[in-house]
């Protein structure tokens, strides 16, 4: 039979193995997460176009809106629409379109101002001498292009679609505020 004494330092040594054996499992897995962190930093995915493209708008342009210029392309409004006191984000794909603003000689923010009163696109471009058929035709120009974006297509193709996406075009510049679509 052992005695106390050489109990207690077989158990004081047993616990101390133990102890060193968990610290060194613990540093090799801080380590290899560590390694595995600085391989993930290291890998540089490429960055979609979409996000390389997108841009804060400068002082400058910021500055133009302010003046009632026709808002760059990269300056959004949203909600031009509203249905049941909420903004209605349908027509804002359509409407969003710096060639119609600039149309329109009004900016994005005016333009849902004046929707906001209860008009539709067509009255406001008729205040504007633009004929509802310009208004038609740069809106869906816009689209179609955006639809084609850097595809090759021929005239015909590219005829077809403007022709379809007409009817959805007059729906959303004969659409007024605070009716249901």
């Amino acid at each position: 039979m052992l005695n106390p004494k050489t109990k207690l330092f077989t158990v004081l040594g047993m616990s101390t193995a133990l102890l060193l054996g968990a610290g060194s499992a613990y540093a090799t897995q801080k380590k290899e997460i560590n390694e595995s962190i600085e391989t993930v930093n290291s890998i540089k995915a490429p960055i979609p176009k979409e996000i390389q493209t997108i841009k804060e708008p400068t002082p400058e342009e910021i500055q133009k809106v302010l003046e009632g210029k026709p808002t760059p392309s990269n300056i959004k409004v949203e909600g031009l629409f509203s249905l049941n006191g909420k903004p209605d984000y349908t027509a804002d794909f359509y409407l969003n379109d710096e060639i119609l603003l600039s149309l329109l000689k009004i900016n994005a923010q005016e333009l849902k101002q004046e929707l906001a009163t209860g008009k539709s696109v067509v009255e406001i471009a008729a205040s504007k001498n633009v004929t509802k058929q310009q208004v038609i035709n740069v809106i869906s120009k816009t689209q179609t292009d955006v639809q084609f974006q850097g595809e090759n297509v021929d005239s015909k193709q590219y005829e077809q679609m403007l022709k379809n996406i007409e009817p959805k075009v007059i729906h959303v510049i004969e659409h007024k505020t605070e009716t249901p679509w």
